[in-house]
């Protein structure tokens, strides 16, 4: 499995780090998107837009955006609170659907707060 989300987003690293997947997917690799990774590159040249939503790559499909949360919440155990709300919100595509918006303005404002710009296509993170 790839995730490949904005690792210079708070919340979106909080968010990867605290899902425990290895148990239900195996080997997880987490990408930031701002790393200049050729995958980042080519999921933009597919037509990923990766300031609107984070990449889960699973057994070759590719979900974006609040289909990706719903991927990772269908494979969240209930190891903990946290993994146990998130499959008990995010598991229903409809709620997946209309909380993303949500989850992308929070994480506007988390790189608002932290003076980091969005994501634009082909960026690479100058401190990187």
């Amino acid at each position: 499995m790839l995730i490949v989300h904005d690792g210079a987003c708070p919340l979106c690293r909080f968010y990867v780090r605290r899902l425990r997947l290895e148990r239900a997917a195996g080997p997880v690799e987490i990408v930031d998107a701002r790393s200049g990774d050729p995958r980042v590159a080519e999921l933009a040249a597919a037509g990923y837009h990766l300031d609107a939503g984070m990449v889960v790559v699973l057994d070759g499909r590719i979900f974006h955006g609040d289909e990706a949360v719903h991927a990772l919440a269908l494979l969240s155990t209930p190891i903990d609170a946290f993994n146990r709300l998130n499959r008990g919100l995010l598991a229903r595509p409809g709620i997946a659907r209309a909380l993303y918006p949500l989850f992308r303005a929070a994480r506007r404002v988390a790189l608002a707060l932290t003076g980091v710009g969005p994501l634009r296509p082909g960026q690479k993170d100058p401190a990187a």
